[in-house]
């Protein structure tokens, strides 16, 4: 049921029922986002679990308190029974039992005092340093296949260093290992750890595993510390992160080219198996045996077909045809060119008739005559000429001077 704003549908007072109004802040209450998913922090009071499945109880500090409730659903994935005055951590959802009209916190999740501060930290960090791209795959260096010589970060009494030794020896004897021993847990550990790191970057190493065995959140958290993340993150030598058990997540893991649930895990990735690897080229070894073997067959067999062929025997053979194929294009380009000279000859021979019969000879033997002035200019029209002027009329046989005795000009029809 979805409970809208109420407003008076007149200006009379509107009465409503209890549980109207309950449904109604209820509603407010869940649609505001602030109010959604926050922590408090208090000390647990009237704790009751309820058949073994809900929880109820009051989580008060020094000045007020608030009613609980944790369902089922959410209490049994803790690793902690809860109990009446112990210090703790929760996020939920405020919200309104409405039976009763009573406030009141849904729990989604709840640490004990300690470890929810350790966990706040633990998810601020890693919030910041996520934002900031620390995380991102980008920068995320590939693992060797074969390295020739393994880095180690690790105390030098732990069970991890021993797990490590024992896994690479087993897959690979003959593996170089630079161990830097340095704490993995309690006060400036951190900081070593960093160090270890940064020295161990600059030697002849292709690869870096820190690592330290199981624990609990305290002993672990040197792992999870900012100055570890930065020196992690700054290496030019792949990292591969293998701390604590399986179920651990640490910012260390997170920053890392890659993480492994155990010290075992990270040796065996780091390392491959000699005996494997010796196989495998022994197998490819002979795979490319066989197949130089049928290349070599293949081209054996087709030398022994060109022995027996005659081109073999005769190899002038190959250029007979050749030869006879370029006399044959010649004897056609020679008559092809006779062909083209006899054709531009013939089209001349017509454009020089043509030229000829448009010429002045010609046409003054049809009866045609020039005249040309005392100049000896062209006269092509009546205007150009006066009376008593000289003229000069060329026949095809000869000449005749005569004297402009009158100028008539047509008239146009």
């Amino acid at each position: 049921m979805i409970y809208e704003r109420m407003e008076p549908e007149s200006k009379e007072q509107k009465v409503y029922s209890v549980t109207d109004l309950n449904l109604y802040v209820k509603a407010l209450l869940t649609r505001d986002d602030n109010l959604q998913g926050i922590w408090l922090r208090g000390e647990i009071s009237n704790f009751t679990h309820h058949q073994g499945r809900h929880m109820y109880f009051q989580l008060k500090d020094d000045k007020s308190q608030l009613r609980c409730a944790m369902f089922e659903n959410a209490n049994s994935t803790l690793d902690f029974t809860p109990e009446e005055g112990m210090d703790v951590l929760c996020k939920g959802n405020i919200s309104i039992y409405t039976a009763r009209g009573e406030y009141q916190i849904i729990v989604t999740e709840m640490l004990a005092g300690g470890l929810g501060t350790l966990y706040l930290a633990f998810e601020k960090l890693k919030k910041r340093l996520h934002e900031e791209g620390l995380f991102d795959e980008q920068y995320k260096k590939p693992i060797p296949i074969l390295p020739r010589r393994v880095g180690v970060v690790t105390s030098e009494d732990g069970a991890a260093l021993r797990d490590i030794l024992s896994v690479i020896k087993r897959r690979f004897p003959n593996m170089d290992v630079l161990i830097m021993p340095t704490p993995v847990q309690g006060k400036g550990a951190a900081e070593k750890i960093a160090k270890g790191i940064r020295i161990i970057d600059t030697k002849d190493v292709d690869l870096i595993i820190i690592s330290r065995g199981g624990g609990s959140i305290e002993d672990l958290w040197c792992f999870n510390e900012e100055v570890v993340a930065r020196a992690i993150f700054d290496a030019e030598k792949p990292i591969i992160s293998a701390v604590g058990h399986e179920t651990d997540f640490l910012i260390s893991d997170f920053v890392a080219d890659l993480r492994m649930p155990t010290p075992s895990a990270a040796a065996e990735r780091a390392v491959p198996s000699k005996h494997k690897l010796l196989k495998r080229l022994s197998d490819e070894a002979r795979r490319c045996a066989r197949a130089l073997e049928n290349l070599v067959l293949e081209y054996r067999t087709r030398l022994e077909r060109v022995k027996i062929s005659p081109i073999f025997r005769r190899p002038e053979m190959l250029l007979e045809d050749f030869a006879q194929n370029l006399d044959e294009s010649i004897r056609e380009l020679d008559r092809n060119i006779r062909i083209l000279l006899k054709d531009y000859r013939l089209h001349l021979k017509n454009q020089q008739e043509r030229l000829r019969a448009l010429g002045p000879e010609d046409v003054m033997k049809r009866g045609y005559s020039v005249v040309l002035d005392s100049s000896g200019d062209l006269v092509s029209s009546v205007t150009e000429v006066s009376e008593g002027d000289l003229l000069n009329i060329k026949m095809t046989d000869g000449d005749i001077e005569s004297l402009v005795k009158e100028v008539k000009k047509w008239k146009k029809k």
